[in-house]
């Protein structure tokens, strides 16, 4: 086991590891003092803190920065070729517009988009700790139809 030196530059930066501003970390990380580091060791706190500030640009601040990969084409291999089709849930009255308002966020950011696939999927709100909702898609059947993934682990 071996101790580590931290000089008070960094300590400073651990102290403060909930108020991180750009001049400790180089750019600006105002989405990270959201991150509960308190089960960290302090040499950690640094290493994570280095990493985000290291990797800002590839974090996605808003869904409407998500984008879309367009680097592969996904494919899922089922047992069957039948289309498996689910009718729509009902949704409460007083959600719909709450499901509207994220299908259009989704619809606007190019995370989701119209079609006329011949599978069919339901979608619901689920609450969630803080009492918004979050949209989910039901796939419990698609899933069951999906072939078995191997993958062989080769031990080093």
């Amino acid at each position: 086991m071996s101790l580590v030196q931290i000089s008070p530059i960094q300590s400073s930066l651990v102290e403060n590891v909930n108020n991180v501003s750009t001049s400790k970390v180089g750019k600006q990380i105002d989405w990270a003092t959201q991150i509960d580091l308190s089960h960290l060791k302090d040499e950690q706190k640094l290493k994570v803190m280095d990493l985000l500030s290291k990797y800002n640009s590839v974090f996605a601040q808003d869904i409407a920065e998500l984008g879309v990969c367009d680097l592969i084409e996904h494919e899922i291999h089922l047992t069957d070729q039948i289309p498996t089709r689910q009718k729509p849930y009902r949704v409460p009255y007083n959600l719909k517009p709450e499901m509207k308002k994220q299908i259009n966020l989704l619809l606007e950011a190019g995370i989701i988009q119209p079609s006329k696939s011949p599978f069919c999927a339901p979608v619901l709100l689920v609450k969630k700790a803080d009492n918004s909702y979050r949209l989910v898609a039901d796939l419990r059947k698609l899933n069951s139809k999906t072939q078995s993934l191997i993958i062989f682990h080769c031990q080093t």
